[in-house]
């Protein structure tokens, strides 16, 4: 059974899965105004073990979301509305997670939808707010108002917490919780003082454990977030986190406290092994001899900007390959590192991987790392397929080029060929994808470069 719940959110759209959403009267819109009047909508996905969702406003399609993730708040034309929120399957069939809620959106609304718990039970957590910024003249910063925010509570595994907005200072045994939350609850609008520095932290209920700690932040007039409890598939071990969801989307807080995890692949194949430093190549490397065609384990690394140093295994004094990079907290990325060292052509990829399973589908992602294989289509088909009948998942792909696809759970055969022909270079190689699993993908040279050309597939190793 869904549930539904007051506070404020969304819009949506999908044609050809929704023709039949009613559509919105423009009546309201006073003939002559310069400018329509406009009121603001915006969809959250929440939803932990579902794909992206598709939102559907009066036939047209408005947004479509990754979990963790949200459309912007936009600017409506004041009408009567019906939202619909689908979600797309591997297979092609669609389902109808919201089915014609209506949205009578005036100038003064900021609507939010959020959809909350799983994929077999879709909730929609509405809440309807005034905006901050409605009747504010925008040319007089001295009449803005303070900075507010609400919480939601939309993790499915955190239980009751206790959450505390405080100044960034504040000890916890000083002050009360701000707000004591279960899973779908929402708290009222409260404000903030623009001159200082905020703290989210959240604890067991009665409990002085700190399970989330935004890390300290600033907030502007003018400014509304909702903070955002929601489930977590980073590499710390943590099972939720607070986002900072703002117009602009979900972000993280600049200096949470979440982990960061790196892992280093090694496919320059003219070099049999190298080190790794994050920082100089002096002392001991952060990746030590990782050996061609492998990748290293995930290590905890600080998120601030460091340069990483690739060298040959026991030869610090030879950089083959260096880059500033920042790790973010809460996410695991691998540095995929390719190239030729004779011609010193080294190159790197860092991609963020997804640790977060689907519910019925497998993530599939490939890296093209082969220097002798020049530019590459991919192609992922039903056994036995040709791949004249599709279209190739990556097209065109050159060197350290990449593409992450959502899949059924079934056998597939993957194919590479060069770009634009038939010219086989792997394959067809057979794999069973499983659903709720994630899968990377290598094609890398054989040692030493050049053919025969290789390709590995592994399994993440989910929380």
């Amino acid at each position: 059974m869904k549930r539904w719940f007051k506070a404020a959110l969304l819009m949506g759209v999908l044609e050809a899965a929704l023709a039949g959403c009613g559509g919105g009267s423009q009546s309201d819109v006073p003939p002559g105004d310069p400018v329509p009047r406009q009121g603001s909508l915006r969809m959250v996905n929440t939803m932990p073990d579902g794909g992206s969702i598709v939102g559907v406003l009066s036939g047209q399609q408005f947004g479509n979301v990754a979990f963790g993730e949200s459309t912007i708040l936009a600017k409506t034309i004041v009408s009567r509305y019906v939202v619909s929120i689908v979600a797309p399957t591997p297979g092609g069939a669609t389902a109808v997670l919201v089915d014609q809620e209506p949205v009578d959106l005036t100038q003064e609304d900021e609507v939010s939808l959020i959809m909350i718990d799983s994929i077999a039970a879709p909730t929609l957590l509405r809440t309807d707010n005034i905006e901050i910024d409605f009747g504010v003249d925008l040319t007089k910063p001295a009449t803005w108002p303070p900075p507010d925010y609400q919480i939601v509570h939309a993790s499915t595994v955190s239980g009751p917490v206790d959450v505390y907005v405080t100044e960034a200072s504040v000890p916890l045994g000083a002050v009360a919780p701000t707000a004591t939350l279960s899973f779908g609850e929402v708290t009222p609008i409260e404000v903030l003082d623009p001159l200082e520095m905020h703290r989210v932290r959240v604890t067991p209920v009665g409990g002085a454990a700190v399970l989330f700690d935004s890390g300290a932040f600033s907030q502007t007039a003018l400014q509304r977030s909702i903070y955002l409890i929601l489930d977590h598939f980073g590499p710390g071990g943590e099972a939720f986190r607070v986002a900072d969801l703002n117009p602009a989307g979900v972000q993280n807080f600049p200096e949470q406290t979440l982990v960061a995890t790196l892992r280093f692949a090694n496919l320059i194949p003219d070099v049999p092994a190298v080190d790794v430093y994050l920082g100089p190549a002096v002392g001991a490397p952060t990746f030590e001899d990782v050996a061609y065609g492998t990748t290293s384990a995930y290590l905890a690394v600080a998120p601030v900007l460091t340069t990483v140093n690739v060298t040959p295994a026991n030869d610090p004094a030879t950089i083959l390959y260096t880059v500033g990079f920042t790790p973010t907290s809460g996410q695991a990325r691998t540095m995929y590192t390719s190239g030729l060292a004779s011609t010193m052509t080294v190159t790197a990829s860092v991609l963020l991987e997804s640790l977060r399973p689907i519910t019925g589908s497998a993530q599939f992602s490939v890296v093209n790392a082969a220097p002798s294989a020049g530019t590459v289509d991919i192609y992922l088909t039903a056994p036995g397929q040709p791949i004249s009948d599709t279209a190739p998942i990556l097209r065109g792909g050159t060197l350290m080029s990449s593409t992450s696809i959502t899949v059924g759970g079934a056998d597939y055969d993957l194919t590479v060929t060069r770009t634009g022909t038939s010219t086989e270079l792997i394959g067809p190689v057979r794999m069973t994808l499983a659903a709720a699993n994630v899968y990377d993908a290598l094609l890398f040279d054989a040692a030493g470069g050049g053919a025969p050309l290789q390709f590995a597939v592994a399994t993440q190793a989910l929380p």
